[in-house]
């Protein structure tokens, strides 16, 4: 055990960072063996645990989604537990980019929470109704950590922390202009944001700041381009008087951002919630202006959280790009490459469209398949949104990122299981019973999704050891997020750039700035990676 900070008994955890823990949570770490905590962890829980707002500054696969989750769900345990009034009971809102992050974080919410309490939020919805409730969870196979009807009538909790994409969230409370009226009642809206105990930012940067305009020559936003995240948060912090915790997490932390979280919750122009990073060490990496003239959001200094994990190798494959037609070309003959070695067929492999690459996934997709690709190309999206209901989508993220206990976890993920239908839908699995892989990683059979960039900030795929990245990221810190989707948990990763000679030459000008270096491959030693 980890000082007396982090304490462990017969494989259940008892206490974790000084915070004492639920049974369902001592389980569930238990299980997914995380008895020391992250650097993220031990500097954000015990003052997340106290309530205080807080911007969390760290790297991908630092394990910020525990840091932030954990004082939030052991919150609700104690509500729970007190046999609060209905009356008193409080709302958390965990806000993220993009359906697919939801689900995840829902994932793992859902173990760690107390049953029920969960909801993913999927589209515009009535946040307050347990009855539409029910009838949209029809889609889904039940499952034990997830309330079903009966268990309300036991009275287990209804929904009480809602996840989901900023967007959906927002129009949720207030329809989205289209509608005839908000989903849920502007009575009960008004109330759900003023019990709201907890807001929750994840990948902070990219839903405050990516894409924003400022109108007009004093650089205020028009409340017109407000985005969902701002309008979401500012209206809990005015109905809350401001008691309301916020938290923020995101890889990069830069002046603008801590500016716009001020304006946001209404503080004085210089405050903002404390920034807390993992390695207290790691002060900020700062840029020049003119370094950050690609990153159109980020104006002034962007702090990284010293990001890419060091068992990640990064390489550069430059090619002929001068049509898209010879860049997919080049691009299968990588992929073809990386499976011919001693990995034949087991390797896992994102690939990543970067923005300006100009291809489509549905376009790669057609094209390797064309090519006869193997393993054959899947759609991330199609894998994760074939899922019929919102918990549905939740338990596949859970089988992709391998989360059956929290985070990476020994259970076989989603691509080994989907063709075992031994387990029986209709009884819920208990959290005791996962199975494990006996025969460690190397049987496993690999795969090859396909994606957008813009998808793959905070997804977890359990074992992904290879990224083959199609073009130039649009900028160091898209870079950092895609790369950031390997070599987690500290284990070795790679990531291949199939780009043109100029863009190498402007990739390789990041090393620097990203502390790592990019070796320039050619064919034949793409076929000898590791």
């Amino acid at each position: 055990s980890h000082g007396d900070h982090t304490v462990s008994d017969g494989g259940v955890v008892k206490q974790f960072c000084g915070l004492k823990l639920s049974r369902a949570a001592g389980i569930a770490l238990g299980q997914a063996s995380f008895s020391q905590p992250t650097a993220i962890q031990e500097q954000a829980i015990p003052l997340l645990s106290r309530g205080e707002s807080a911007i969390l500054h760290a790297e991908t696969g630092s394990g910020k989604t525990l840091a932030y989750l954990l004082p939030i769900t052991e919150a609700l345990w104690r509500e729970e537990q007190d046999g609060d009034d209905e009356d008193e009971l409080h709302y958390g809102m965990i806000l993220t980019p993009t359906r697919e992050l939801a689900a995840q974080v829902a994932g793992v919410a859902s173990v760690l929470a107390p049953p029920g309490s969960v909801r993913l939020v999927t589209h515009a919805t009535n946040l307050m109704s347990d009855q539409r409730y029910w009838k949209e969870r029809q889609g889904g196979t039940p499952n034990a950590d997830i309330a079903r009807e009966e268990d309300l009538q036991m009275g287990r909790t209804s929904p009480r922390l809602f996840v989901g994409s900023a967007k959906a969230i927002m129009h949720s409370l207030y329809g989205d202009g289209k509608m005839p009226a908000s989903p849920t009642r502007k009575p009960l809206a008004q109330e759900l944001l003023g019990r709201t105990r907890w807001v929750v930012l994840d990948e902070v940067d990219r839903i405050l700041l990516q894409g924003k305009k400022t109108s007009s020559r004093s650089g205020s936003t028009s409340p017109v381009h407000e985005k969902p995240a701002a309008i979401v948060t500012s209206a809990v912090a005015r109905r809350t008087f401001g008691r309301a915790q916020v938290i923020a997490a995101s890889a990069t932390v830069g002046r603008t951002l801590k500016r716009e979280m001020s304006r946001v919750l209404g503080l004085p122009p210089k405050e903002w919630p404390r920034v807390v990073r993992g390695n207290e060490s790691v002060t900020t990496n700062e840029r020049t202006e003119s370094q950050s003239h690609n990153e159109e959001a980020s104006s002034g200094h962007v702090g990284r959280a010293v990001t890419i994990p060091e068992t990640v190798k990064n390489y550069v494959v430059a090619v002929d790009t001068s049509s898209v037609g010879k860049l997919l070309t080049n691009a299968f003959f990588v992929l073809k490459a990386l499976n011919e070695g001693d990995q034949k067929d087991r390797r896992k492999i994102l690939m990543v469209l970067t923005r300006g690459c100009g291809i489509s996934t549905q376009n790669a997709i057609g094209a390797l398949k064309h090519f006869r690709c193997q393993p054959e190309p899947m759609s991330l999206l199609d894998v994760l949104q074939s899922a019929d209901g919102a918990d549905q989508l939740i338990e596949v993220h859970r089988q992709v990122s391998g989360s059956t206990g929290v985070g990476a976890s020994t259970a076989s993920s989603y691509f080994q299981q989907k063709n075992d239908d031994s387990v029986n839908e209709d009884e819920p699995t208990d959290l005791d019973d996962v199975r494990d892989d006996d025969d460690g990683d190397d049987q496993t059979s690999g795969y090859l999704l396909v994606t957008g960039e813009d998808t793959v900030r905070g997804l977890h795929l359990d074992g992904l050891d290879t990224v083959v990245v199609v073009g130039r990221a649009h900028g160091p810190d898209e870079y950092t997020h895609i790369a950031g989707r390997t070599g987690r948990a500290g284990r070795p990763g790679q990531v291949v750039n199939v780009l043109s000679e100029s863009h190498a030459a402007a990739v390789r000008g990041w090393e620097k700035m990203l502390n790592v270096e990019f070796d320039v491959l050619d064919m034949d030693e793409v076929r000898l990676l590791p």
